[in-house]
């Protein structure tokens, strides 16, 4: 093939029509709304869901508990996502909320290797912390390419203003974060969205560090800018670029734990050398460079297999995995299915169609594993907060 020239203008064109392609796709999957809308849950599955049985309902329908919507005598009822949320809240018992004074958990989902189903982790964590344990939960889009602001139905690209990411906290136009969160089509979850605007933080911290205080600490732009949010929120999940950037690793010095999503290829194992390599040198490094008393802890740093298919090289990488990082090695995988492919490439979670027309087995094989991995991350955090073991909900 003949060589093309591009110049700038050329560059111009290709990022209008690759912008107004992308809307076409986000409006033509999201028919008949322009926007996301929330899924409703059947009778059946919140009872799933809370871990109560049809008697048990049927008793709190007659309490202080949403109604939900039924067609006609006798016939299945459906619930809205708020209302389910409630029956949540109401079921898990109150020794499971948050303690007073107790601040809510940073999680930080972290990988330098893209196409590790970081988003789509990221998602899942939020949507299910808040359907599963009624959580409080803001998620902030650290990536400029804009993937979990896309999944919430939104545009980066043409519909998210510089000042509604986090850039104003990076050039100090905000002293903190309390401006940025936005509602979503998902009860109890908001979003700090991203745009490509976030790439200018990649020029404007590290011109801070050779302008400012010599003290100033950039890597704690983020987690000063969180304080005032942490009473709010029972979780602060963060999804950052797949790059060492200095947005990057401010996602990690804020975080008070990190997931690592890792695929089980020969490529993701050696990548996954290389962040831990990367990811010791910064945190030893930057305490030697910061005057600080203590060196930066986490709770935990989980590594999470995902995308794992039934092929026996897969198996030996994930024996790799285990063998290397043990305990921090998180007991349970996501599969690789056809379903988890089809709605990432509609913009959704298995979490957005809980009332999926296909086969129930393909449905669990992945819902199954990302409600175990929702439940385990709670249960860290309710022994953190020192309320006891995996919460149980009322029967």
């Amino acid at each position: 093939m003949k060589p093309v020239v591009v110049s700038g203008d050329e560059l111009n064109a290709l990022a209008e029509r690759s912008g107004r392609m992308l809307k076409k796709i986000r409006d033509s999957m999201l028919q008949p709304f322009p926007r996301k809308q929330s899924p409703t849950f059947t009778s059946g599955k919140l009872q799933s869901i809370c871990g109560i049985d049809k008697t048990r309902m049927n008793y709190l329908l007659g309490k202080d508990f949403p109604q939900g919507f039924q067609s006609g005598k006798g016939r299945q009822r459906t619930f809205t996502l708020e209302e389910s949320i409630a029956w949540v809240k109401g079921t898990i018992g109150k020794d499971q909320q948050r303690p007073q004074g107790q601040l809510g958990k940073v999680i930080a989902v972290a990988n330098f290797k893209g196409g590790v189903t970081k988003t789509t982790t990221s998602m899942i964590l939020a949507q299910g912390l808040a359907l599963r344990h009624a959580r409080k939960v803001l998620i902030i889009d650290l990536d400029p390419q804009g993937s979990t602001t896309t999944f919430f139905g939104i545009n980066p690209h043409a519909e998210v203003e510089a000042d509604q990411t986090v850039l104003p906290l990076i050039d100090n136009s905000q002293p903190d974060l309390t401006f940025a969160p936005m509602q979503t089509y998902w009860t109890g979850v908001d979003l700090i969205p991203s745009s490509t605007d976030l790439f200018n933080a990649e020029f404007i911290l590290p011109a801070k560090v050779h302008s400012e205080d010599p003290s100033f600490q950039f890597w704690n732009v983020l987690r000063n800018g969180l304080i005032p949010l942490l009473p709010m929120y029972d979780y602060v999940i963060i999804d950052s670029a797949p790059t060492l950037s200095y947005l990057t690793i401010n996602a990690l010095f804020a975080a008070d734990s990190i997931i690592v999503p890792v695929v089980p290829d020969t490529l993701s194992f050696a990548s996954m050398v290389q962040f831990w390599t990367l990811f010791s040198d910064l945190v030893n490094g930057l305490k030697d460079i910061s005057k600080g008393p203590k060196q930066k802890v986490f709770d935990y740093i989980d590594i999470l297999i995902t995308r794992m298919p039934a092929k026996s090289s897969a198996q030996m990488v994930r024996d790799w995995i285990i063998k290397t990082y043990g305990d921090h090695v998180l007991p349970v995988e996501i599969p690789e299915t056809s379903l988890a492919m089809t709605t990432s490439a509609e913009f959704a979670t298995i979490y957005d169609m809980p009332n999926y027309q296909g086969s129930t087995n393909a449905y669990e094989r992945i819902c199954g594993p990302y409600d175990r991995l929702v439940d385990i991350v709670d249960s860290k955090s309710c022994l953190l907060w020192g309320i006891g073991d995996t919460p149980t909900k009322e029967k």
